[in-house]
């Protein structure tokens, strides 16, 4: 398990990007992803079903690329970052095989109420280039660097 290092609030700056993720969608992928919800809808891992219902074969949940999402934003913010509050709509499916990549950039950051927010814009593309998430916005609480 790789352990994120710990980000400042102080540290970032809006422009910043955040690290580029890049995944490969595997059948085991999915299998374990479903598991992990339970979400057993076959056409995410049963090809000979996805394929008789017209799909090129097995696809990816919606809600994993989610998990992609706050997995990148996790990674970058380190083991103190919380997410509060995540956004996106998928524009295209992702089938067994391909390979997404997750990108970021801190578009601003503030305190409200004395929490330490940074605000992201995100997106998901195939490595194809295809957009499969697109102005997808994303707030994460940082803490404070100790005086």
């Amino acid at each position: 398990m790789i352990v994120p290092a710990k980000r400042y609030f102080e540290d970032i700056a809006a422009g910043e990007s955040l690290p580029a993720l890049e995944f490969v969608v595997t059948l085991t992928s999915l299998i374990m992803y479903a598991g992990a919800t339970w979400d057993f809808h076959r056409y995410h891992y049963d090809a000979a079903l996805a394929t008789a219902l017209g799909y090129r074969g097995p696809f990816m949940d919606g809600q994993m690329c989610g998990a992609m999402l706050a997995q990148q934003l996790m990674r970058w913010g380190g083991a103190d970052a919380f997410v509060c509050k995540l956004s996106y709509r998928l524009r295209e499916m992702v089938f067994v095989d391909e390979t997404i990549v997750v990108k970021g950039t801190v578009r601003d950051k503030t305190v409200e109420n004395g929490r330490c927010l940074v605000l992201c814009s995100l997106s998901v593309a195939k490595a194809d280039g295809t957009m499969v998430v697109c102005d997808a916005a994303a707030t994460v609480e940082l803490t404070r660097r100790p005086a």
